[in-house]
């Protein structure tokens, strides 16, 4: 009985302070990922969406991973700002070292104006083989896939994302990271199923 009501409490609690849920959530589910990994995550907001791709590569800068960040929603001496302060390492060594790579959604999957999968499928293989070489365990990307949506490239994205394996079988992990207006506003239901399908885990509320 007593243990209902705390729990009772605990949810009044986080129903109050919704902040604390998210993050207990991301958390969580955070420490079930693996070598292996293609995840795809939903997010409702930049907040709930940085907060993740920080925690999840700082865990991997921990493990002796490459880490990648790519993103056109935060601007890139704001990240290196803020891994400066949460992470409390030197982020310009790090870049120079090849250990943190941090590029525009852009510059990584479609330098010359339009996505291009082999190039990219290739730059993974190399980024894979260049951290193997330095004594890393492997690479860890966060992919956010907003800039696509922006651009007009519904259809190159999810050409893409069938291309790969819903799970690597080489060291890495990567988050495809989507925000849900985008999923929403773009996608049918059955592009959001094949989506769910080429990856695992799913992280991703009904959309």
């Amino acid at each position: 009985m007593y243990r209902f009501h705390y729990n009772i409490r605990l949810a009044q609690y986080l129903y109050r302070r919704p902040s604390l849920y998210l993050d207990s959530r991301l958390a969580q589910r955070l420490q079930t990922v693996e070598h292996g990994n293609h995840i795809i995550a939903v997010y409702s907001n930049k907040e709930e969406k940085f907060n993740e791709a920080f925690a999840f590569l700082k865990e991997g800068l921990q493990r002796n991973e490459v880490v990648v960040l790519t993103t056109t929603d935060l601007p890139k001496h704001q990240i290196r700002d803020r891994i400066r302060k949460e992470w409390d390492v030197d982020v310009e060594e790090l870049e120079s070292r090849g250990d943190i790579i941090i590029r525009t959604t852009e510059e990584l999957y479609f330098p010359d104006g339009i996505p291009n999968i082999q190039r990219t499928m290739a730059l993974w293989s190399t980024l894979v083989a260049n951290s193997l070489s330095k004594g890393k365990r492997g690479i860890r990307v966060f992919g956010d896939m907003t800039a696509f949506f922006r651009k007009g490239f519904t259809k190159e994205l999810f050409e893409y994302e069938l291309c790969l394996e819903p799970r690597f079988n080489f060291p890495a992990i990567g988050i495809c990271a989507y925000d849900s207006k985008d999923i929403q506003n773009n996608m049918t239901s059955e592009q959001i199923r094949q989506l769910q399908k080429n990856h695992n885990p799913v992280w991703m509320e009904d959309c």
